[in-house]
């Protein structure tokens, strides 16, 4: 079938003049004829090169496994040796539906106050809903601690986390502290003085009479046990009759603020106090002592008034007959203590 080709001309934007071939058509329908205004081409509203995110109470979920898995985190205060101390634990569950309360608990290893007896501490507790928890701990020995967080969560594995308990610090006088109540049942109360003493270096370590109150440190005091040639019983004792300043009738000696010692076989021998004067004071912490434990006594001017601050005198106003003493004898690391030369070097 022929084809008739219509030759048609037009001119390029060169100016130059250009033929083609077009097919011939049949006749186009009419159509309704529109006017070309502004408004159907509006101005384009450009694309912000930030998306902002949309506000949610809860976050959107993540396609990542390892995101979706609960998680334990923790915080760790400052712990010193015998103080109570709070680990803060929190549990971020966002994109896991949990079952509340979350039970767990803290296991570590510790020795008793006399270093005698080792023991695994089991602390359980309970994540409310908050997902917040302040567990209150107390490390008995100082040095590095491996504690172990286990949860009933199969979702948290339990995880070791390693923490460094600091030295309570054994000083002359006792240290200040809050105002309470104190009991005067001798079963909240425990005396453990340990008559080791090293004087090298880093094993550096000194006599110390030691007050702990319902299992926590309040005082850690230098102290010095039998000179050499003279005794200190060692062993469980309790402590017995106070006396506010008995003289010693064999060695003429006055002794403040004394505490028995009730030792089997013995009657008013042994017992703590302090002494009149300042030279025995730089030597707490050294066995120095006819066979009594030695305590610090010193008075102050302070406001117009005379106040004593010496370690026997603290003992003798706070801790009740009765109570339990541990003499032993044992090195303990890391140690810290603070001797009366340091004390009138810090003051000065």
């Amino acid at each position: 079938m022929k084809r008739i080709l219509a030759l048609f001309i037009s001119v390029s934007c060169f100016g130059a003049t250009q033929a083609y071939a077009q097919p011939e058509t049949d006749t186009l329908p009419n159509l309704p004829t529109v006017e070309i205004t502004p408004e159907l081409f509006p101005t384009p509203v450009p694309t912000p090169s930030v998306v902002e995110s949309v506000p949610s109470d809860k976050p959107l979920p993540s396609s990542n496994p390892e995101e979706q898995r609960p998680s334990l985190s923790y915080e760790f205060p400052k712990l010193t040796e015998g103080r109570s101390a709070t680990l803060k634990l929190k549990l971020n569950s966002a994109y896991l539906r949990v079952q509340y309360p979350v039970r767990g608990r803290l296991v570590y290893d510790d020795l008793s106050y006399d270093q005698s007896k080792k023991s695994t501490e089991t602390i359980t507790f309970e994540i409310p809903e908050s997902g917040s928890l302040a567990v209150p701990v107390i490390f008995r020995t100082p040095g590095k601690k491996k504690i172990r967080i286990e949860t009933d969560l199969a979702e948290i594995p339990a995880r070791n986390i390693l923490a460094y308990i600091e030295p309570f610090s054994a000083s002359i006088f006792p240290r200040p502290l809050e105002e309470r109540k104190w009991s005067k049942d001798p079963k909240d109360w425990h005396v453990w003085v340990n008559l080791h003493t090293d004087y090298q270096g880093k094993q550096s370590q000194r006599q110390y009479y030691l007050v702990t109150y319902k299992g926590e440190i309040m005082q850690k005091l230098l102290t010095s046990g039998a000179a050499p040639g003279m005794v200190t019983p060692q062993g469980k004792f309790k402590l017995g009759p106070k006396m506010a300043a008995p003289r010693s009738t064999k060695y003429a000696s006055l002794m403040p603020f004394w505490s028995t010692i009730r030792i089997p076989g013995y009657t008013f021998e042994y017992g703590n106090h302090g002494l009149v004067g300042e030279s025995y004071l730089y030597r707490l912490g050294t066995p120095a002592s006819h066979g009594c434990l030695r305590l610090s006594n010193k008075w102050i001017q302070t406001n117009g008034k005379r106040l004593n601050i010496g370690g026997a005198k603290w003992v003798y106003h706070h801790v009740p007959v009765g109570t339990p003493i541990h003499i032993f004898r044992r090195a303990v690391q890391p140690f810290a203590f603070e001797s009366y030369s340091m004390w009138l070097a810090r003051r000065s």
